[in-house]
């Protein structure tokens, strides 16, 4: 797969969780903690979370906020964020553009924990600065790159009904978020399906299964 600058890391309790490449050097201990977010690109994230996130709007706009428990003798928080600056910056200039992402914040939390939020144009930005993948797009564009579904079990998330007739039986105005990030998913369309293995939270986001492979999410 190929090289990037957001590599993922076993945390006890839930998984994997989104870290810099980089800042891997720092001695970085990835944990889970309460985070205050608030509403992104039309996506309703709630006030907490306690795992790893990303939230996609409808438009194709991409957060995702990292967490870090930093001991104080590994890091500085203004060396971080110069350090997730720069990457961004370099990641920008790569691609010859300036929006393709960008550090909203890096900020100290309690406990010492430390937050790096960063934000990505679309989905293509993001797969390339990191090396987990994310697609979102038509179900017409997702089966043109590579992500067709064809063997992909699709379940309500009403009423746990499969998906009669699979993915590319569907409309071409119904969107698809493909990745194999680990992490709690928000949406800024409405979620109808999503592939087996995958559960629905309390407060509508996705979780994707423990183990490794991408999750489907279909939405209207």
């Amino acid at each position: 797969m190929k090289k990037g600058r957001m590599q993922t890391f076993c945390t006890p309790g839930y998984g994997a969780v989104l870290v810099m490449g980089k800042i891997r050097k720092l001695a970085v201990i990835i944990c889970l903690c309460a985070v205050f977010l608030a509403g992104c690109g039309g996506v309703r994230v709630p006030d907490v979370v306690n795992t790893p996130t990303v939230a996609v709007g409808r438009e194709g706009d991409i957060t995702v906020w990292q967490i870090g428990d930093f001991g104080k003798s590994y890091y500085d928080l203004a060396e971080l964020d110069s350090m997730a600056r720069k990457e961004a910056a370099e990641y920008n200039a790569e691609k010859g553009r300036e929006t393709a992402v960008s550090v909203e914040k890096v900020e100290s939390l309690e406990g010492g924990r430390v937050a790096v939020v960063y934000l990505f144009d679309n989905w293509e930005s993001c797969s390339g600065f990191g090396e987990e993948t994310l697609f979102y797009g038509e179900v017409k564009e997702a089966a043109v790159n590579g992500f067709s579904g064809a063997d992909t079990v699709m379940k309500s998330v009403k009423d746990d009904s499969v998906l009669d007739g699979g993915l590319l039986g569907q409309s071409y105005g119904e969107y698809l978020l493909v990745t194999d990030m680990k992490a709690d998913i928000y949406c800024g369309r409405k979620v109808v399906y999503i592939s087996q293995g995958a559960s629905v939270n309390e407060d509508g986001s996705i979780r994707p299964p423990e183990e490794d492979g991408f999750v489907y999410i279909l939405m209207k």
